[in-house]
């Protein structure tokens, strides 16, 4: 018998279900990239006076993503090679008119200093800008719970990914061409790299209530096409073997895609495919990057391809292969990588290699985290904290202390 009306238990339980809904359902979603411990802990966090500055950020972040796009590639005033709109086109940023040319052709390469003309070509910045806020609107909806942002993300990802008539083709055919010399290049899969994050992004949109189940089947329907442009194109197999941080970031991209598809199988041939590419050829014994150090800009794209290696650590972590505590034939690990860095950010004008821009530190602050959670350091986390106050973007790492993340 029960002690309640029928009308007030139907209130109770629904009540219990408003409560836990929202929470429920994003305890459910496995994160890819993202640490779903780590986000949990931020959000029990983001009610404390402590949090108050950066919950301030992110709703000013996600105001200004509400207020910015749609993006999409038929925003372009240059057709690409293919006539179709639809096609990614973008130049590579290092490439310059030859003096000694009268027609300027082919463009010569000056590593580091980017062509203005890069810019002409919108494609690249209107995805970086998409990926941009989709990280901002996703984040601001787990945390803030606001569906506006939500929404917002939804349409944002239809108009690019779905939307026959402002939807771009999944391919990268026609990426960093270089005028005179060729007009699209494996080279350029690197211009997405940030969809590395993609999975991650649709499975916090997935528990809104604006989400719908035929979105869900376009996306993975056209990442699909687009996983398999990057196995079966000559674009795609150039790239993977292509050394240095492209490379790395082929696998950090791909391996995630994979894993969001339900491709077991081939998220797990990919990972011991990328092994003796990635963790065997780019780190030495000290830790150092070679190819990276190379550059004229050693500092960023050292740290640039760290974060990629900490990316493809984390995918294959989803296929049962833990690369935290390999350590290669040369004596090299991801923990190497991060100490080699490390040392400078104390130091940056001893940093001894060439960089012909100012050394920026907090490039790495989001392999200090991460390498602080997964080793354990307690240095590392003391670092990145410092550098909060010189980060311009919110960062869910910033809402959790040293103590919360130990494991």
């Amino acid at each position: 018998m029960s002690f309640y009306p029928k009308n007030q238990i139907t209130l109770i339980i629904t009540l219990v279900f408003v409560l836990i809904s929202s929470d429920l359902l994003w305890a459910q979603k496995e994160f890819i990239l993202w640490e779903g411990a780590v986000l949990n802990q931020a959000k029990q966090n983001s009610g404390t006076s402590m949090a108050m500055p950066e919950m301030r950020k992110l709703e000013n972040e996600a105001e200004m993503a509400l207020k910015s796009g749609p993006f999409s590639v038929v925003h372009k005033k240059q057709l690409p090679p293919s006539g179709d709109i639809h096609d990614y086109t973008s130049m590579g940023p290092y490439w310059w008119p030859d003096p000694e040319k009268e027609d300027g052709l082919p463009y010569i390469r000056r590593d580091g200093e980017v062509n203005p003309e890069f810019y002409d070509y919108k494609d690249h910045d209107e995805f970086g800008a998409l990926m941009k806020s989709l990280n901002t609107l996703s984040k601001a909806y787990y945390f803030l719970e606001n569906e506006q942002y939500a929404q917002y993300a939804i349409r944002l990802i239809k108009t690019w990914f779905l939307d026959s008539e402002t939807r771009m083709n999944p391919n990268l055919n026609y990426a960093q061409r270089i005028p005179g010399r060729t007009e699209g290049r494996g080279i350029g899969i690197i211009d997405t790299r940030r969809m590395a994050v993609l999975p991650d992004v649709l499975k916090m949109l997935s528990a809104s209530e604006h989400w719908e189940v035929s979105m869900e089947k376009g996306m993975k329907d056209w990442l699909a096409a687009y996983v398999s442009w990057l196995v079966n194109s000559k674009h795609g197999k150039d790239e993977a073997v292509h050394g240095n941080n492209h490379t790395t970031w082929y696998f950090a991209q791909i391996i995630p895609l994979t894993i969001y598809l339900d491709q077991s199988d081939r998220a797990d041939s990919l990972a011991k495919a990328g092994l003796p590419l990635i963790l065997e050829e780019m780190i030495e014994k000290d830790g150092s990057q070679p190819a990276e150090l190379a550059r004229t800009i050693s500092w960023n794209y050292s740290s640039m391809n760290l974060l990629a290696i900490m990316y493809f650590a984390q995918a294959c972590e989803k296929v049962g292969i833990n690369l935290w505590d390999a350590v290669n034939e040369k004596g090299g690990s991801i923990a190497k990588g991060m100490d080699f860095l490390f040392q400078y950010t104390k130091t940056k004008n001893d940093w001894p290699y060439k960089q012909i821009k100012p050394l920026n530190p907090v490039l790495i602050k989001d392999q200090l985290n991460i390498a602080a959670y997964k080793y354990g350091n307690k240095k590392y986390k003391k670092v990145a904290d410092q550098m909060i106050s010189e980060s311009t973007e919110f960062n869910y790492w910033d809402l959790v202390n040293f103590k919360q993340i130990s494991k």
